[in-house]
């Protein structure tokens, strides 16, 4: 039986005591605010003055993350099935075909990112109007 010392297995973790002087990457949140990189795809947006409700963003995910449900409020557009878009985030890749395929440019994403509740259903996101 032959022994052989394993160097870097013992020296590995204390490299790790250089990180523990660096200062942390995080921000003081929500005293501080930070922006977004541009491009950023952060929660839907739905302008509810053009979306027609027809489910082509419902179609295309391949997480099956968005469900057409009813408006709640009264639909005035012509042509409109009374059907808007809701976002599970819980399934949500934020891919954004679901924005790439709106025919009628209604569903965008936004820059605003920062969102935490305990509660599973407040993930089932109705996307505001802007």
């Amino acid at each position: 039986m032959t022994w052989s010392l394993d160097i870097k297995g013992i020296i590995g973790p204390f490299s790790a005591l250089k990180f523990s002087v660096r200062p942390p990457h995080t921000i003081d949140y929500p005293r501080e605010k930070r922006q977004a990189v541009t491009g950023y795809r952060g929660f839907h947006v739905n302008d509810l003055a053009t979306c027609v409700g027809c489910g082509n963003c419902q179609d295309i995910c391949m997480n099956e993350a968005i469900d057409m449900v009813k408006a709640l409020g009264e639909i005035n557009r012509k042509n409109a099935s009374g059907l808007v878009p809701r976002i599970d985030y819980g399934r949500c890749c934020w891919c954004g075909l679901c924005v790439d395929v709106c025919g009628p440019d209604s569903l965008r994403l936004e820059a605003d990112c920062i969102y935490a509740s305990p509660d599973a259903d407040s993930f089932l996101y109705m996307p505001k109007a802007k």
